[in-house]
């Protein structure tokens, strides 16, 4: 029989009457417990090639059971390419083979407990079978393993952590039914994924109709989409986490059961998505760093954006936030640096800290009369900015919200009170700039502290050579135009939609301009003008596309006698329609609605995948 080598390699821990030892046995490093006589494998010798656990070791003529593998034991051998753990082994440390060249392990039954991200970083595992005898699969216990491609999690497991999987080649996996608790990320990154399983009998989950996906049953919640993931009707929130880091994504349909939305961050793939109207909140980072993304639309229903929902959509050119909206998360579209246009809806009453910053591709921003709030940073650094416009609620401009803008030109505040400007808020603006002011409160702003230290100009509508009243409508503006009146001193606009309810009320003096205002949806007007003309017109805008509005204008007299009354209707456009196109069978138009371009065709609508819109 060979001799066996017996090195003691680091100094005796006592504890309470137990004796600790560590030493090296054919190439094994162990701690012995002189109290329990048990041994567990530790750091301490070159891991590397095929290693073979033994259930016992003997030193100085006793007997140990090798029943644990002890933190971090193999982390890092990357020489290591297989391991045999024997049935004596019930608990596995963690990091306990993190960052290994192993290829396969087998768990063995008398494993109860693996610890936390034992085998991440296992680039080469391409299979492991997880025994019956585990109940627990913990935090990132397989993440970065991007060679496992299929994982079966037997009936006993009932907790998947955080991460377990994250970033693994799993191509399909099937979830026992016992389990009952499936952490936010468990699959982050799992971008090959094309099929999801939950074993029928699970109370917690299942994947109803065959869709490739795990469902939470009580709450109708999808929290693990894939590739091929089909959204059943019946699910009404998609949560956090749920297609994360899913890169393959490319399209997916949102029913219109869906009230929560969230969980796509990551999906560089995705190119384009359709929020139905039964959303009613975007979750926090929902599509955060899904760079292929063009545009975007906010359907009528949604009344919040979360935090982060589209940080870093670097391909976002065009933002289309709807009047139900009310708050626009922190850092909702941070580093969307290829957002060119964004129109904010008349609801939003606050625009979170950091909302907009670095979009230095924005280029004009109105913000709307229902906004109070503006955070720190909301549009710090966005460099490519020319035009502001701040409606009249807007009361603080927070610290740093418009700091190194330097390019703005023109500013137009809607606020009869000079808003408020914290430390660094307009921080790089050149004094040049001009700000656009209601003439009534033109010396309020001169002599404010802040405000007068800028061109301050009163308010202006644009003159027009009219001789009736003229209306041309975009998606969400109007611009108005009307003939002076002999006599007139103020001419009154209000616009009014389709139930009566007043939308504006803008009051103009003899010389177009901007006396008072009291109105919902923000407005803007053209660089003043000073040449004398016949009429003068005013563009309105936030106004909702497709929809039908009523106006009058009143022109009274110095002492307030009505002179003359115009009113009318008009309807904001619904579309723009672009070119013909053609199958070769059937010809169709091309247009372009709630900022992307459609095809209708045989009294349908379809998008550029030629998936029917409805």
């Amino acid at each position: 029989m060979r001799k066996k080598l017996f090195t003691l390699f680091f100094a005796l821990v006592a504890d309470i009457g137990t004796m600790f030892a560590a030493v090296v046995i054919d190439g094994i490093a162990y701690n012995l417990n002189d109290d329990a006589f048990t041994a567990e494998v530790t750091k301490g010798a070159n891991y590397s090639g095929e290693v073979a656990i033994p259930s016992s070791v003997t030193y100085n003529a006793q007997n140990y059971s090798v029943t644990s593998i002890g933190y971090a034991t193999f982390s890092g051998c990357r020489g290591l390419t297989s391991v045999t753990i024997p049935n004596s082994v019930t608990y596995i440390g963690s990091h306990a083979f993190s960052s290994t060249g192993l290829t396969s392990v087998t768990i063995p039954n008398s494993v109860t407990s693996i610890g936390y991200a034992t085998f991440s970083g296992c680039r080469g595992l391409t299979s492991v079978t997880i025994p019956n005898s585990v109940t627990y699969i913990g935090d990132s216990l397989f993440s970065s393993c991007s060679s496992l491609t299929t994982v079966e999690i037997p009936n006993s497991v009932t907790y998947i952590g955080s991460h377990a999987f994250s970033s693994t080649g799993l191509t399909s996996v099937t979830i026992g039914n016992s389990v009952t608790s499936i952490e936010n990320s468990a699959f982050w990154g799992c971008s090959r994924l094309k099929t999801i399983i939950v074993e029928k009998g699970n109370e917690k989950y299942d994947s109803r109709n065959d869709c490739n996906a795990i469902i939470e049953t009580a709450t109708n919640t999808l929290i693990l989409g894939c590739q091929n993931t089909i959204i059943p009707n019946s699910v009404t929130s998609i949560g956090g986490g749920a297609f994360s880091g899913c890169t393959g994504l490319t399209s997916i349909e949102i029913p219109n059961s869906v009230t929560y939305l969230s969980g796509f961050s990551g999906c560089t793939g995705l190119t384009s998505v359709v929020i139905p109207n039964s959303v009613t909140s975007i979750g926090n980072s929902a599509f955060y760093g899904c760079t292929g993304l063009t545009s975007v639309t906010i359907s009528n229903s949604v009344t919040s954006i979360g935090n982060s929902a589209f940080y870093g959509c670097t391909g976002l050119t065009s933002v289309t936030i709807s009047n139900s909206v009310t708050s626009i998360g922190n850092s909702a579209f941070y580093g969307c640096t290829g957002l060119m246009s964004v129109i904010i809806g008349n609801g939003v009453t606050s625009i979170g800290v950091d909302a907009f910053n670095g979009c230095i591709g924005l280029v004009s921003v109105t913000i709307p009369n229902s906004v109070t709030y503006i955070g720190n940073n909301a549009f710090y650094r966005c460099t490519g900015l020319t035009n502001v416009v701040l409606g009249s609620s807007v009361k603080i401009l927070e610290r740093s919200s418009f700091a190194y803008c330097s390019s703005i030109k023109t500013i137009t505040c809607y606020s009869q009170r000079p808003p408020t400007v914290t430390q660094y808020a307009l921080y790089g603006l050149d004094y040049s700039t001009i700000v656009y002011v209601p003439v009534d409160y033109l010396d309020t702003y001169k002599m404010h502290d802040t405000w007068g230290l800028y061109d301050v100009r009163p308010i202006d509508a644009e003159k027009e050579e009219v001789d009736a009243v003229e209306v041309e409508t975009s998606e969400s503006a109007a611009s108005i135009a009307w003939p002076q009146v002999s006599g007139a001193y103020t001419y009154e606009l209000v616009i009014k939609d389709k139930d009566g309810n007043i939308v504006c009320t803008l009051v103009f003096n003899a010389q177009g301009q901007l006396l008072s205002i009291k109105f919902n949806a923000p407005s803007q007007n053209g660089a003043p003008q000073h040449t004398q003309a016949a009429g003068f017109a005013f563009t309105v805008t936030g106004l909702d596309a497709g929809t039908n509005y009523s106006y009058s204008i009143t022109s009274k007299n110095e002492s307030g006698t009505i002179l003359n009354v115009e009113e009318g209707t008009f309807r904001t456009q619904s579309y723009e329609a672009v070119d013909e196109v053609s199958d070769g069978q059937s010809r169709g138009t091309k247009f372009f609605r709630d900022g992307q371009i459609l095809i209708e065709k045989n009294g349908k609508t379809f998008d550029l995948r030629g998936q029917e819109v409805r």
